[in-house]
């Protein structure tokens, strides 16, 4: 995937507000779930742990909310799941009052929105209501790093505050057995020293300590951690770009994110601009928007491979980071093993074979596939990555769906949707769906309850 503010640490809330549909927190007999338990589908909308999952009920802009006390739609929920990996709900179609609690009452489902789950602890992005005086006027403009335990027990930790804007924002979470680290680019000036900007930071999670690995960061690529939140190989291997002073060059610097060192990959005597980081390589573009790559486990150098010229399109980095996929308009193009030729390409076309689909927006990729958003028919769609066949499979259409915010695992793709007057956090399962429709995730306020179709009699 894969795109955040000063809290008033609170405990947890026990209570909804008036309008919620079900309150979920009338008893403090909740089971929850422990740190043993597998976690799945870190760094997303929703995280699971065990038979529970930890979501931010519903989105709301940053820009446009107006300080509340408690929220209901954005607000961090947890919920029971059953057996088989289902939401409860009840006989009216609602999640379960005894399966699910408030975590966190004020926003956290908005533009910065991301949670992990390292140890006893939740991680999550919250809106601050506190500027540097002290006082409780919004900081909307910053981004709050907070952590909570897995049972909700305890204070609200602060971990981090941004000194950018959400959307100048991003972070990856990454961790050891010594510890968590969160290591967060902050694009553009500094909102309270502008002589600082474009700054690379590392957090200690358990300490609070803010490390400044660089400055004048132009770009960089952070590998994605395991979805079950393990570090694998990752965490050497953030690469980002500066330019040498006296020189002019431009270096690529590979950084590790657990020691806290960098060192020069290479130097180019002409711009460049970091792309991609998978298994093995990573990914620059040239200062003619040609594609290169570079194997970092041999220290190779970097050769083209991929799309000579991307300017007029996106490129996506497919999950074994073996595949360049090129977006132009409506053609997908597939770059594999390297190879600066296409290696297949694929004219996206509606039902009726009509080539004039006009945006394809991609969320992802699972399954040895790419699942994408088909803007003009309202469908999510998929088609193979590295195989020869180039025929497509609809998951379902969904309409209402915010587009630019989605997250995918191996089973489901998760997204907002209006539903009344809010956007509130569906699932679809991707994975052997037999025509299964979107499910909400969360809690409707009373107002938005879907009214139940009545079937008149014949």
């Amino acid at each position: 995937m894969k795109n955040f503010k000063k809290i008033l640490i609170c405990l947890i809330l026990c209570v909804f507000t008036f309008g919620l549909v079900a309150c979920g927190d009338s008893e403090d007999n909740y089971v929850y779930p422990t740190a043993s338990e597998a976690t799945y589908s870190n760094g997303g909308l929703a995280v699971n742990k065990g038979d529970y999952v930890y979501f931010v009920n519903g989105y709301q802009s940053a820009a446009n909310t107006e300080q509340e006390t408690d929220y209901v739609v954005g607000s961090l929920m947890i919920a029971k799941l059953d057996e088989n990996g289902d939401i409860m709900l009840d006989e009216n179609g609602l999640m379960r009052d005894e399966h699910y609690r408030t975590m966190y009452s004020k926003l956290a489902g908005f533009e910065a929105t991301g949670l992990y789950i390292f140890g006893d602890y939740l991680y999550f992005t919250a809106q601050c209501q506190n500027n540097e005086s002290g006082d409780t006027e919004w900081a909307s403009d910053r981004v709050d790093f907070n952590r909570i335990r897995l049972d909700g027990s305890g204070d609200v930790e602060r971990v981090y505050q941004s000194e950018v804007t959400y959307s100048n924002l991003e972070y990856q979470y990454y961790n050891d057995n010594n510890g968590v680290y969160l290591l967060v680019y902050e694009s553009g000036s500094n909102l309270d020293d502008s002589s600082i900007s474009n700054r690379l930071l590392r957090v200690d999670a358990n300490s609070k300590e803010v490390s400044e690995v660089s400055r004048d960061v132009s770009s960089i690529v952070m590998p994605d951690i395991a979805q079950d939140g393990s570090v694998q190989s990752v965490y050497e291997n953030t690469f980002y770009v500066v330019q040498d002073s006296e020189t002019d060059e431009y270096i690529l610097r590979r950084y590790n994110v657990l020691n806290n060192t960098s060192s020069d990959y290479t130097r180019f005597d002409y711009s460049i601009t970091a792309e991609f980081v998978g298994d093995r390589y990573v990914y620059i573009t040239d200062d003619n928007s040609s594609m290169m790559r570079a194997n970092y486990q041999q220290n190779g150098t970097f050769i083209y491979a991929g799309p000579t010229d991307t300017s007029n399109g996106e490129c996506y980095l497919s999950a074994d980071g073996n595949t360049i996929v090129y977006i132009e308009d409506n053609i997908i193009e597939f770059y594999i093993n390297g190879s600066t030729e296409v290696s297949r390409d694929h004219v996206v076309v509606d039902e009726e074979g009509d080539s004039t689909v006009s945006t394809i927006i991609v969320i992802g990729f699972a399954n040895g596939r790419m699942y994408y958003y088909d803007d003009t028919n309202d469908m999510i769609k998929s088609v193979s990555v590295s195989s020869s066949d180039t025929s497509v499979t609809v998951i379902a259409s969904v309409t209402d769906v915010n587009t630019s915010y989605f997250d995918l695992d191996d089973e489901y793709v998760y997204f907002y949707k209006t539903v009344g007057s809010n956007s509130y956090l569906h699932r679809l399962r991707i994975n052997n769906n037999h025509g299964e429709a979107e499910e909400m995730l969360g809690v409707y306020i009373e107002s938005d309850i879907p009214e139940e179709e009545e079937t008149e009699e014949e």
